[in-house]
């Protein structure tokens, strides 16, 4: 009997030891929640509320001003990490700067410790997650590119202005090989041209170009709505080209190389001041158990499996 209450208690010292809960790592983080997001933070307090707070101000000119809107009532979680390194462990990508994680019950934005060097990014992704509940079926060169576009969206004095040129493109774009409109909508998320980094960046700057032009230009956007709504209903992307902007896929790649060459790229201003504050987020400590639950929730929107379910079942 002796022996059996060694080993017994041998185990439970193991199991406790193990328990992602009891690591000194959740004294580190940090629950705020505002009218329609909840973020887990491990980062700085301060940072981490003019983050959420920012994020209100984003949702409220999506919902008022964008094309697609926001989901209504549906929960979004925001996660920040304050360590690279721990962030990668959870990540699809290990190189990420952020990632959108959808759920069956909520969805989920994650980013790097917040600063206001890395709103664009998430912007980038919380565009992701109003396309996943528009009821649009769009290609991902489209679903990345309208992405990016909007990445760029900042307040000025009569609104908010969104379609300013993303800098690192512009060398990509000079240099690298380009897609025909053809290849980058057969690109999928399991391509090569997806995945690897030899042709990811064009990838991704070549998408955020024939956007931007397709979105902005005085000669395309009238008929971007139609071509969006054509691709949606799985249209072929010749038929959609033409239907909404009596173009070939060679001439609207031909019109973007000159687009581009101008140097010279059309913005937008939309005529919806982005409000200037909102409500200071309430502030708490999440229990051990909610942050692994949390953390459990990512390793799985992230595909990582078997993590998701050892995780799950310690929980």
């Amino acid at each position: 009997m002796k022996a059996r209450r060694v080993l017994i208690a041998a185990l439970l010292v193991w199991l406790f030891a193990s328990y992602p809960g009891s690591t000194q790592e959740k004294d580190k983080w940090i629950r705020l929640t505002s009218a329609h997001f909840e973020m887990y933070s491990a980062a700085d307090q301060k940072k981490s509320a003019a983050t959420l707070e920012y994020f209100e101000r984003v949702r409220d000119f999506f919902l008022t001003a964008s094309p697609v809107r926001p989901p209504g009532d549906f929960p979004v979680r925001i996660v920040a990490f304050k360590d690279p390194d721990e962030m990668r462990i959870f990540s699809p990508n290990p190189s990420a700067a952020a990632y959108f994680a959808p759920g069956p019950v909520r969805d989920t934005i994650v980013m790097k410790s917040p600063s206001d060097d890395n709103y664009p990014i998430a912007v980038h992704e919380y565009m992701h997650l109003v396309m996943r509940h528009s009821g649009l079926h769009i290609p991902l060169w489209l679903n990345e590119g309208w992405a990016d576009v909007y990445s760029t969206l900042k307040p000025v004095s009569d609104g908010v202005a969104v379609g300013d040129l993303i800098a690192r493109y512009m060398p990509i774009l000079n240099s690298s090989q380009w897609f025909t409109v053809e290849q980058l909508q057969g690109v999928t998320n399991q391509s090569r041209e997806y995945n690897e980094a030899s042709r990811t960046g064009m990838f991704y700057a070549e998408s955020w170009a024939l956007t931007h032009m397709l979105f902005l230009s005085p000669d395309y956007k009238a008929g971007f709505a139609r071509f969006v709504s054509a691709l949606s209903r799985n249209s072929p992307l010749t038929d959609a080209l033409r239907m909404a902007f009596d173009k070939t896929p060679s001439q609207v790649l031909l019109d973007l190389q000159g687009y581009l060459a101008r140097k010279k790229l059309y913005g937008t201003v939309f005529l919806v001041p982005m409000k200037k504050d909102a409500d200071a987020p309430e502030a708490e400590t999440p229990s051990p158990y909610d942050i692994d639950l949390m953390q459990a929730d990512l390793q799985f929107a992230s595909s990582h499996r078997a993590a998701a379910a050892q995780s799950y079942s310690q929980l």
